[in-house]
């Protein structure tokens, strides 16, 4: 298995949440925005400052901060 926070992963890396690491109030709110565990996410940029991923339909941007909290699976490179 190679589980990494999602900060680490590369535009076009998908990867499969399998846990959030996170206070209750940043778990709350990661939860409304649609990233669960099970949930397939797609980065769409990571590079300085805020990343950008792609989850059901939604593109949504995490501070890295956050982005730090959420391990994945990574999934394999969707082009």
């Amino acid at each position: 298995m190679n589980i990494r926070p999602l900060s680490m992963l590369q535009p076009g890396e998908v990867g499969i949440v399998v846990q959030i690491a996170a206070g209750r109030g940043l778990t709350r709110r990661l939860v409304e925005m649609g990233i669960t565990p099970g949930t397939h996410v797609k980065v769409l940029y990571n590079g300085p400052g805020p990343v950008v991923i792609m989850v059901r339909d939604s593109r949504l941007v995490l501070g890295r901060g956050a982005a730090m909290k959420i391990l994945v699976e990574v999934d394999g490179v969707d082009i």
